[in-house]
């Protein structure tokens, strides 16, 4: 079996989820805070992040999956993505949690679907961010960690091949390179530089 490569301590993501619960809860001061993490791989992340926050909070699961179909007009394979149960989200402030969001197409599409029950503010939340994998313009609210995106990130409920979900740091394999690093210390990539804009466009219409 190869080594894994420690990213992150058990004390620096504490660290790190105490930081952004402190600022999730000076952003919603006052208010109430509906919190929906999407299984399975945000349970831990957001089982933490829920009891640093200080403001009052409701708390919900949903589950995402992408499914094969084939579209009954034109007789092609397409992928579909479903997801159960729905959130009563009018007039209420929302924060989806995510263990990791890559690609963001589901995150996108989990975003848009609370959204159409009007709610107050639909903000985004995950643990390892990997914006050079997006494949459309998504940015998070709030991360704890950026990821290379040849970097396969393990352990504090990020699993994979369904195995080293349960470790208590977040790691990967020594000999695949890349690396991670913390909120607000990693420089965009030249490309990911000349999205921001957009990115940050597609942030607004959230709020």
């Amino acid at each position: 079996m190869r080594e894994l490569k420690v990213l992150h301590r058990p004390a620096a993501i504490a660290r790190r989820v105490r930081e952004l619960g402190r600022q999730i809860s000076k952003d919603f001061a006052g208010q109430t805070l509906d919190v929906v993490g999407v299984l399975n791989n945000g349970y831990v992340f957001m089982a933490d992040l829920v009891r640093a926050l200080s403001v009052p909070v409701r708390v919900h699961f949903v589950r995402a999956e992408i499914i094969d179909t084939t579209d009954p007009n034109t007789g092609k394979e397409r992928k579909e993505i479903f997801y159960s149960p729905e959130i009563d989200a009018a007039d209420r402030n929302v924060l989806l949690v995510r263990g990791v969001v890559q690609s963001g197409v589901t995150t996108e599409f989990l975003l848009r679907r609370i959204g159409l029950h009007n709610p107050r503010a639909v903000k985004l939340a995950t643990c390892v961010d990997k914006p050079d994998e997006r494949k459309l313009l998504l940015e998070a609210d709030y991360y704890a960690f950026r990821a290379a995106s040849n970097t396969i990130v393990v352990g504090y409920g990020l699993a994979w091949n369904g195995s080293h979900g349960s470790l208590p740091y977040l790691g990967t394999w020594a000999d695949r390179g890349g690396g991670s690093a913390p909120a607000g210390r990693r420089r965009p990539a030249k490309a990911a530089r000349g999205r921001r804009k957009a990115r940050a466009k597609s942030r607004a219409r959230r709020k």
